[in-house]
C-alpha cells in the first residue's frame, strides 16, 4: 500500500475562527483547510510554504505542529493508498489573497465548517475541544 502525505494550515484570526478554502477539485466542490500534497524530496515545511503561496499568495510568519494522523485513513481520492496528514497552526506574514477565481475563502468557527475530508473533520473536533 502506498502513502499519500499532505500538510495543512490551521490559520486562526484571534476570534475563534479559522481560514477554510472552498474550491472546485476533481469534479466537485470541496471545503478544506489550506494546504495539500507533499512533493517528492520536499520537506513538510517546504510543502506547506509552497501550498500557502499557491493558494493564498502568503508566507508563514510562524508554524507550530498541531496534529498528525494517528489512525488508519484511506486516501479520499486513491482507493489503494493510505493518508498521512499533518496539521500546523500558522500565522501568516501578510493577509491571504485568493489565487484561484473559482475558489472562496471563509473565516469560520469550527462548528460552522462543512469540511469534505474525514481527517479535516476530526481536526475540527479537536479545535472545538479547545
Amino acid at each position: 500500500m502506498r502513502w499519500i502525505v499532505r500538510v495543512y494550515a490551521l490559520i486562526p484570526d484571534g476570534e475563534g475562527r479559522y481560514l477554510v478554502l472552498e474550491e472546485y477539485f476533481r469534479g466537485g466542490q470541496i471545503m478544506k483547510f489550506p494546504g495539500g500534497g507533499v512533493h517528492p524530496y520536499e520537506s513538510l515545511s517546504e510543502a506547506l510554504r509552497r501550498e500557502l503561496k499557491e493558494e493564498l499568495d502568503a508566507t508563514p510568519a510562524s508554524m507550530r505542529h498541531f496534529y498528525t494522523t494517528d489512525f488508519y485513513q484511506r486516501s479520499y481520492y486513491h482507493d489503494s493508498a493510505r493518508l498521512l496528514a499533518i496539521y500546523y497552526v500558522v500565522e501568516l506574514a501578510e493577509p491571504p489573497q485568493l489565487m484561484n477565481p473559482r475558489s472562496r475563502l471563509y473565516w469560520l468557527p469550527p462548528s460552522f465548517m462543512a469540511l469534505t475530508f474525514p481527517v479535516d473533520r476530526y481536526v475540527r473536533r479537536l479545535l472545538m475541544q479547545g
